[in-house]
């Protein structure tokens, strides 16, 4: 109540000098904002006592008082309030440390209760209503950040992240309560970061956005006059184009480093930045708009920069300002032409200036100042984010500051900023072109987080524009291959030189590659992994950008499954033979020759058709039943069933195991004569004696039209897929066939959505099954359609005319 008794006596003083004396514009502003100083500078004294008292007194880890310091910013900074002006203020403190009494809390604590406090004393409404509505929004941080900052944590935040808008904001700034020697020596080390001497591109982009903002600013207030502050060439339009001048210029010319906008007019004409005339009028103009705000809000007793709608109000106004009403005008006509010619002036003076600090300026893209403005309109936003296809601009706007936003506090968000504004209009147009732009950009930011530095990133994209476009596009078009980025934030160096690579990787390079990365290693499993999530990446990249044929991605995809899994073999059977000795042919003991084990790939995998997330459908046969030969004491000999077994065994573990990485491959043996329940692992024999002897079934002779050997010797391949061969032809094919196989795919459908590209009605099953019904019907005869790819199959069956050639080109295409 002291508070606000106080105010309102010397607010009564003020408006006296004010109405009745005819004190000028800057002395009486000058008088309110001394007001509010002396009252911020009470409410923060009686709050610091009242927790002192309870809490004690802060100190520093040297035994000295903590101090704080409030600092004015916006009118306030400038010593320019009107009569109802919010106070935007700054929290500064000295030091962590605790404080000295019975109740210890540390300083952050205290300062925050102290801040709390605060501000309750200026803005709680009593009957006598409040002393100031407080706005702390302009700290460190912005609403999110503690209320008090730290002198050191406020110097890091501005240095690494702070923008133009709150250089803008601090050009404005001074001591207003507190330890105001802390608050001076704060923004004298903040001084070089607010007038920087050498703008950087940043810096200048910054500047650049300000004045757009300024000049759109004006031609969304048209013609019209109705607001004395943000109407055209009203007061804001003045405030920010002087303080644009004062940042341009205030590196080298520190005389126009004022906070007062009256001060800054004078000292911008004393260093030649504006002449004698544009200083005057400007002046005297800015004088007669604040005069004018003072009358509205002593008329109205509120906030309001709004002139009044009826001609009463506005001609008792003009009264108010001085006016009289003469024979040849009315007060109100003398008031409203005075006031035309003014902003018009004012609009007219702006212009030019800001015009002649860019002349060269070309008109920028509106997704620039996107990220570089502060507060954009909200209109403005959608309507630009529309246009790009974002079913919501709101929220993708918020995507696009997280992606400017560095999330490691070394990196310099300013810098980040600066880079993702200069490539902002390609981002967002390539954005827009994927299927769902609000999700690539949601794949955006969550790949872009976990890669780091972002600064660097847009930089790249500067220089080298069809990263950009690939980047994107895999965020748009493939999560698979953007999880693989975020899982493995170090691969972005081969995304981008996959850009390089004019052709997929051959089986030969790949074998050596992953030979090489295998070499010596214990741990098999994350060099797997990462071997695996480097080549998908390199194939996804060419698939993406079309350059490969799809059997071309197929194979390659193919190719890799293929070499891990041989990979694994190996691996494994070096440990399986210490335990128990090698497999020896039997019809020879005693010899070097191992009797051979061949791994059958079946499916899509067998096809060489398989995607990016494919099962490996495998088949495990070894060439003869035997017992293992011992070359060291420690082993123990074991049947040759039981041996590769165990080998068929430690290799479906070792590809299906849930490890820190993940999984590498789903593996999948059941389509083996046994079943789920037998052996892993048949003889050749075995196998053969299966088909022969009238058990196997249709449906798997038919998946052996995909058998492929993946590992084994090329002798012991060859053995293999002889019996295949022999077991598909070990029944006649018969018309009744066809009918059973159909009824199969009925079965699969029945179980499919429509949606399902696979198994649904018209999905690339059907080809499969009838690609495969006709190679059973033609293996007696023409055993060369007996190729497991299923378009290299296609081909074969229009060549021996087991398909006309008008279907199988139908087929080919319908099933790329």
């Amino acid at each position: 109540a002291i508070l606000r008794r106080y105010k309102h006596r010397e607010t009564l003083r003020i408006a006296y000098g004010d109405i009745v004396v005819g004190q000028e514009v800057d002395v009486v502003t000058r008088q309110i904002s001394y007001l509010a100083d002396a009252i911020c500078d009470a409410a923060l004294g009686f709050a610091w006592r009242v927790l002192r008292e309870r809490y004690g007194e802060p100190r520093t880890p040297e035994g000295n008082t903590a101090r704080l310091v409030v600092l004015g910013l916006g009118k306030l900074g400038g010593e320019e309030l009107n009569y109802s002006s919010d106070i935007d203020l700054v929290l500064i403190s000295e030091s962590d440390g605790r404080t000295s009494g019975p109740k210890q809390v540390d300083n952050r604590e205290f300062f925050e209760r102290v801040a709390r406090l605060l501000v309750k004393l200026l803005s709680e409404s009593t009957e006598l209503g409040a002393a100031y509505r407080v706005d702390l929004r302009l700290r460190p941080g912005g609403s999110h950040a503690p209320a008090v900052v730290p002198i050191e944590s406020a110097l890091q935040y501005y240095d690494m992240s702070g923008r133009t808008w709150e250089r803008q904001a601090f050009v404005k700034a001074r001591p207003v309560a507190g330890d105001r020697e802390l608050g001076t020596r704060f923004l004298e080390r903040l001084e070089p970061w607010i007038y920087r001497r050498y703008l950087s591109g940043a810096d200048i982009a910054g500047i650049k956005t300000l004045k757009r903002k300024i000049e759109q600013r004006a031609r969304r207030a048209g013609q019209e006059f109705h607001d004395v502050k943000t109407g055209h060439g009203g007061i804001r339009d003045i405030e920010f184009a002087i303080q644009f001048l004062q940042l341009l210029n205030g590196g080298d010319l520190p005389e126009i480093r004022t906070p007062n906008t009256l001060q800054a007019i004078v000292a911008l004409e004393q260093v030649g930045c504006l002449t004698m005339q544009e200083r005057t009028l400007l002046a005297d103009h800015y004088a007669f708009l604040r005069k004018l705000e003072h009358r509205l809000q002593i008329m109205f007793d509120l906030q309001t920069h709004q002139l009044p709608a009826s001609d009463l109000e506005r001609r008792r106004l003009a009264i108010r300002a001085g006016y009289r009403d003469e024979p040849s005008a009315s007060a109100l006509e003398q008031f409203e032409r005075d006031l035309k010619e003014k902003t018009e002036l004012n609009r007219r003076i702006l212009d030019h200036l800001l015009h002649d600090a860019f002349s060269d300026d070309p008109e920028a893209e509106p997704e620039t100042d996107l990220i570089l403005d502060p507060d954009p309109d909200p209109e403005w936003v959608a309507e630009i984010l529309s246009r790009h296809g974002f079913r919501n601009p709101e929220t993708a706007y918020r995507h696009l500051q997280d992606l400017a936003r560095e999330k490691i506090s070394f990196l310099s968000t300013r810098r980040s900023r600066h880079f993702l504004a200069a490539i902002a209009p390609r981002l967002i147009a390539a954005i827009a072109a994927t299927p769902d732009p609000d999700q690539t950009l949601v794949d955006l930011v969550r790949v872009s987080d976990s890669l780091g530095g972002k600064g660097v990133l847009w930089e790249l994209f500067q220089t080298h524009p069809p990263s950009l476009q690939l980047y994107t596009r895999l965020c748009g078009c493939s999560p698979y291959l953007s999880g693989i980025l975020t899982s493995n934030p170090g691969m972005i160096d081969f995304l981008l030189d996959s850009l390089l690579l004019d052709r997929l990787p051959t089986w030969d390079e790949l074998e050596q590659n992953l030979a090489e990365l295998s070499r010596g290693a214990e741990e098999l499993d994350p060099i797997l992994h990462a071997f695996k999530a480097d080549q998908h990446l390199r194939i996804g990249v060419r698939d993406i950008l079309g350059k490969e044929d799809l059997a071309d991605i197929h194979r390659a995809l193919s190719d890799v499954a293929e070499v891990c899994v041989r990979c694994i073999a190996a691996h494994e059977y070096r440990g399986l033979v210490d335990r128990f000795g090698y497999p020896a042919q039997e019809e020879v003991p005693h010899t070097a020759d191992q009797c051979d084990f061949v791994i059958l790939g079946m499916g899509k995998f067998g096809g060489r058709e398989p995607n990016y997330h494919s099962d490996l459908d495998v088949m495990f046969v070894y060439d003869a039943e035997g017992t293992t030969q011992l070359h060291q004491r420690r082993a123990s000999p074991t049947s040759h069933q039981h041996f590769f077994s165990q080998w068929s065994q430690r290799i479906v573990k070792s590809v299906t195991r849930m490890g820190q990485h993940g999984r590498l491959y789903e593996m999948d043996p059941r389509l083996r004569p046994t079943g789920k329940s037998g052996a892993l692992a048949i003889s050749r024999a075995g196998f053969l004696r299966y088909f022969t002897s009238g058990s196997g079934q249709l449906w798997e002779r038919q998946a052996l039209c995909k058998a492929r050997p993946v590992f084994g010797s090329p002798a012991a391949r060859g053995r293999v897929m002889e019996a295949v061969r022999e077991a598909i032809l070990a029944k006649p094919f018969r018309p009744e066939d066809a009918r059973e196989i159909q009824q199969m795919r009925f079965r699969l459908e029945e179980t499919a959505t429509p949606q399902n590209l696979k198994r649904g009605r018209g999905g690339t099953v059907d080809i499969e099954f009838a690609v495969q019904m006709l190679q059973l019907k033609w293996a007696a005869t023409k055993p060369e359609v007996l190729v497991p790819g299923t378009l290299a199959a296609i081909e074969v069956l229009g060549e021996v005319g087991a398909l006309s050639p008008s279907d199988a080109s139908f087929f080919a295409q319908a099933y790329r």
